[in-house]
């Protein structure tokens, strides 16, 4: 099976999907989705994947691009839920992912000599203690000294030392892409940009019938399906009223996360930062290119689709982050915010603290036939992709292989690096105007291997122009948009529309 996600690829998926009976299709390709589809299609089921935007085009790519066990649990008291993590994590450090993860030192300042030093001491051995695989470095004590040498920005005034220890960086949606691919390599129909619209019901083979909009050619289809998961994150009420006609039975609660960029040179330092702000902690992740800071953790009201940052939390993270920092950091140092939604369980308890809301996930049996799956985190996708395919084989009575996903490796690691679907040529080198530090070549290989349909599947999640880059111009966009429009036929018109929709976006 290929492991391409492009047009020829998708449009091979589509008509698969529409001809032949579906043992489950699987509806959002975000971490959980594109994970299930993954964990389904190794096991011999034959799987579909749609979403209604791009692979990852939701809050799978907004996220602090952390894979950890969660400090914040371990002091809540979760001990399974970090222990579960810390195992994802060793798994994706080593055989799942080390081209897309990598491990980060993190240093967590002392403000208190004795008490403090004790206290998280004691929590970041439990912390080493639960890893267990000693895949990372285990924990330091560091003097004021040696945390200002490795952070020469923090406050000096109000600091006695540090802790340092290890966790894990990621870019979310290049590894929602690997899943993705991954899946597709072992059989499953991968259809970005295809919207689940509506439910026909049962037929008298007891298969669901659903209908399926293709968003680029506004072409409606149905697909048939003897399960059905929901990986449909903060949309998942929605997405199971089209099943029963209310969203009831699937309660989220939707939680605004926030994280703004700055320039690698805002801040001078080696490591991140995790500093604890009461009921969260604000996260200080550097990069060669940026430092992201973030994030919140606010109710949101709202409809899902019209989230976005504000003034407000611009200020509230500049201010936590002021706080623990010589170097003055202004809105006017900020280049990229952005925000995205948490799908968390409902817990009435909390009441409107988000923060204090379970990481942990549930499934839902929407209808018969119809799971739904919710909160979680994405360091473990794998655990919540393999806990709903051990519920859909039950369900339906399926005979399948049990989870084999410890022991795949994701498209593009060492162990598995399918040849691309780039020919060599003229130009694949040449730098992308306005955004040296990429070549055309990333362009074609995001829309032939990657599965990108829309410029700003290209700029905003295969290359992260705005993460990588101090200034997005408006020529790298036009380059990027004529290199996608020989790809793809757009007529001057497309790639000029392409062009002012995503100029659009961004400003918004």
């Amino acid at each position: 099976m290929t492991s391409s996600l492009g047009p020829s690829a998708r449009a091979t998926a589509l008509l698969s999907m529409q001809s032949e009976v579906l043992d489950l299709l699987v509806v959002g390709a975000g971490a959980t989705g594109t994970g299930t589809a993954l964990d389904a299609a190794a096991r011999g089921l034959s799987v579909g994947l749609i979403d209604k935007g791009d692979i990852a085009g939701g809050t799978s790519s907004r996220s602090s691009q952390l894979v950890h066990g969660g400090l914040r649990y371990l002091q809540q008291g979760n001990v399974a839920l970090v222990r579960e993590s810390l195992r994802e994590r060793e798994l994706l450090l080593t055989t799942l992912a080390p081209h897309v993860v990598r491990p980060l030192p993190f240093l967590l300042p002392l403000r208190h000599r004795v008490w403090e030093r004790a206290y998280m001491g004691t929590g970041l051995m439990a912390y080493d203690l639960l890893a267990r695989s000693g895949v990372l470095p285990r924990h330091r004590h560091r003097s004021r000294d040696e945390a200002l040498e490795r952070f020469p920005s923090l406050r000096r005034k109000t600091l006695v030392g540090a802790m340092e220890f290890y966790d894990a960086q990621m870019d979310d949606a290049r590894l929602a892409v690997a899943i993705a691919r991954t899946a597709a390599q072992r059989g499953a129909h991968v259809v970005p940009h295809a919207a689940l619209v509506g439910s026909l019901g049962v037929g008298s083979d007891g298969c669901w019938r659903v209908s399926v909009l293709d968003g680029l050619t506004g072409e409606e289809f149905t697909v048939a399906a003897r399960s059905v998961a929901l990986c449909a994150g903060v949309w998942a009420p929605e997405a199971s009223a089209l099943f029963t006609g209310s969203q009831a039975g699937v309660s989220v609660m939707r939680s605004k996360g926030v994280h703004v960029r700055l320039p690698r040179t805002a801040i001078d330092g080696e490591t991140a930062l995790i500093i604890p702000t009461g009921p969260s902690v604000l996260f200080v992740l550097p990069t060669p290119t940026h430092w992201l800071v973030g994030t919140t953790d606010t109710a949101w009201p709202g409809r899902p689709d019209e989230v976005a940052p504000e003034a407000a939390d611009v200020r509230y993270l500049l201010g936590l982050l002021n706080k623990a920092l010589d170097t003055r950091i202004t809105p006017d140092d900020v280049t990229y915010v952005f925000a995205g939604l948490r799908p968390l369980v409902r817990d009435q308890a909390v009441g409107g603290n988000t923060a204090k809301v379970t990481r942990e996930h549930r499934i839902v049996r929407v209808a018969p036939g119809v799971l739904a799956i919710v909160g979680g985190k994405w360091t473990t996708y794998r655990v919540m992709a393999r806990d709903l395919v051990d519920t859909v084989v039950s369900d339906a009575g399926f005979t399948a292989m049990p989870c084999t996903t410890r022991e795949i490796p994701l498209v593009g690691s060492p162990s598995n690096n399918p040849p691309s679907s780039v020919i060599a040529g003229p130009g694949l080198g040449e730098p992308i105007l306005g955004a040296a530090r990429f070549i055309h070549a990333d362009v074609i290989r995001a829309v032939l291997d990657e599965g990108a349909c829309r410029l700003e599947d290209v700029l905003d999640r295969r290359l992260r122009v705005g993460l990588h880059l101090d200034e997005v111009t408006d020529v790298a966009v036009r380059d990027v948009a004529e290199v996608m429009g020989g790809l793809l036929s757009w007529s001057a018109a497309e790639t000029q529309a392409a062009i002012e929709e995503y100029v659009s976006l961004i400003r918004a």
